[in-house]
């Protein structure tokens, strides 16, 4: 990696307009570059950002060797310091600097919208990666809410989009591990607050737009939410946008300031169309049209929303220019193939009494499609289900989830999502204002672990349980600290072997 000096960053930010005053550069090398104290060592450049930074984070990085440092405003004179307008985006440049702009030696796709991102962006990345092994090269990076992978090592991941630093550090390794393709989510406040500054998709799939992570430390309303989720148009050469989602002409108007727009949906004028789906030996099957080839195809994750989401993925591998299309028979081979984490992943009692259904569903669109789902495909059941709401943000999903839940439910197990620095008792509480508004009962139980296994152990016969919000995430943030859990499935496979056993 090449050699910096503090005079180095001071001249990208004076460049980028975020440098508002700098102390005379000192000239230590700088050799690493962070936003975590605790992850600082001799020759650091430490970023002072975060809700909850505190002075004593500096203090910690440069006792652990420090030697410069970035904020909005000064805080010691022990080492140097650049003051910037917005360390967030100065993070960002400083990040795409020290690691060599990694994404512009790669071809990067996208992906955004309200619902269907991480279903979206694992059906893109085995679709490449069906196509790169046909032609004997290696395959697709991904940075997803459920996993990251440079080409070497797998990750559960903490966010949908990391931060800049973060980022910035996982495209390098793609760069350096071989790979030139890279598939990754690409959240609302990724936009909003720069973590995807200075990175160029060449690619961007817009999926959908309904109003989520609207809260004072999120989006103040759902005009920001919207504006900033079509900011990703902003940095791609092609657009792959849902002919089907509300605002189509809003977000086409948007998508048109990229080189090409490609759309998908239902309907005759969609570039990828899709119709005719229907039920076949318990597996979803559908017609689908793309400028190369057309036919019928079949999908293993449950869900005929989930037809959309591989409908998206189709239009985003699309090829470039003079570039061969990916073979019909990949496609259909790898459509019938995908299974996703997390998503809808479903299992029931020997008996087949209960059935128990785990998604990362977390939204009230994600929430109205799979109630809607359970409603059609296990007509006459009781619905249990078992969810949370994330702390410190979304405030305003909290009773939007409870009316859903409460409207379709017939009980309800109120449990913790990651309540970070909130009680976990008052999230409940807002919760539980929309159930009231339907006709579900409910209890609370902020143990997510105790909540799973009591909502599947203590279902009725002809049940089905609906464990949503967090998919197999095997951790929870509380207090700012990552705790490991055991996952939904683990949950709710122990409480159903405590039924009578259980099968997928």
């Amino acid at each position: 990696m090449k050699k910096f000096i503090f005079d180095d960053f001071r001249k990208r930010l004076s460049d980028k307009g975020l440098l508002v005053s700098s102390d005379e550069p000192c000239e230590d090398e700088i050799t690493f570059v962070t936003a975590d104290s605790k992850k600082a060592v001799p020759g650091t450049l430490f970023i002072c950002k975060g809700n909850h930074f505190r002075p004593e984070y500096l203090d910690d990085a440069v006792s652990r060797g420090a030697v410069c440092f970035v904020a909005e405003k000064r805080f010691t004179d022990t080492v140097p310091c650049m003051i910037v307008s917005d360390v967030r985006a100065a993070l960002a440049e400083i990040a795409d600097l020290y690691y060599g702009h990694p994404s512009g030696d790669l071809d990067i796709t996208a992906v955004t919208g309200t619902k269907g991102k991480t279903t979206v962006v694992h059906f893109i990345k085995a679709l490449i990666d069906a196509d790169l092994e046909n032609r004997g090269r290696p395959g697709c990076g991904l940075i997803s809410t459920v996993e990251t992978y440079d080409g070497k090592t797998a990750e559960e991941s903490v966010n949908s989009t990391p931060e800049s630093i973060d980022l910035q550090r996982i495209l390098y390794n793609c760069r350096e591990n071989g790979l030139d393709r890279v598939v990754c989510e690409v959240s609302s406040q990724a936009l909003k607050y720069h973590r995807v500054r200075c990175v160029r998709f060449g690619t961007a799939v817009f999926t959908n737009i309904g109003e989520d992570h609207i809260s004072p430390v999120e989006h103040p309303d759902f005009e920001d939410y919207f504006t900033s989720k079509l900011s990703v148009f902003k940095q791609c050469g092609r657009a792959v946008i849902n002919r089907g989602c509300d605002f189509f002409d809003r977000v086409y108007a948007a998508a048109s300031q990229c080189g090409r727009v490609i759309t998908y949906g239902d309907t005759p004028d969609c570039d990828v169309m899709y119709s005719d789906l229907r039920k076949e030996n318990g597996r979803t099957v559908f017609h689908m049209r793309t400028p190369y080839y057309e036919g019928d195809f079949t999908l293993r994750i449950a869900g005929f929303f989930n037809v959309e989401n591989a409908a998206a993925a189709v239009a985003a591998t699309l090829p470039v220019g003079s570039e061969a299309p990916i073979d019909e028979e990949t496609v259909r081979r790898v459509l019938a193939g995908v299974a996703v984490s997390g998503r809808m992943e479903t299992y029931q009692s020997d008996d087949g009494s209960v059935v128990a259904i785990v998604d990362y569903a977390h939204n009230a669109m994600s929430f109205e499609t799979i109630f809607s789902f359970v409603l059609k495909e296990y007509p006459g059941r009781r619905i249990v289900s078992v969810f949370g709401s994330v702390g410190n943000k979304a405030e305003v999903r909290r009773y939007a989830l409870g009316r859903i839940a409460g409207k379709y439910s017939d009980f309800v197990y109120i449990t913790s999502e990651h309540p970070d620095y909130e009680s976990p008792y008052a999230i409940a509480e807002q919760i539980a204002a929309g159930i009231k508004e339907g006709k579900a009962d409910y209890t609370v139980i902020p143990d997510r672990e105790i909540a799973v296994e009591t909502a599947v152990r203590e279902a009725p016969d002809n049940t089905v349980v609906l464990i949503l919000g967090v998919g197999d995430e095997t951790t929870q943030r509380i207090n700012g600290v990552l705790y490991e859990r055991r996952s939904d499935s683990e949950c709710a496979l122990s409480a159903l072997g405590q039924r009578s056993g259980a099968h997928v």
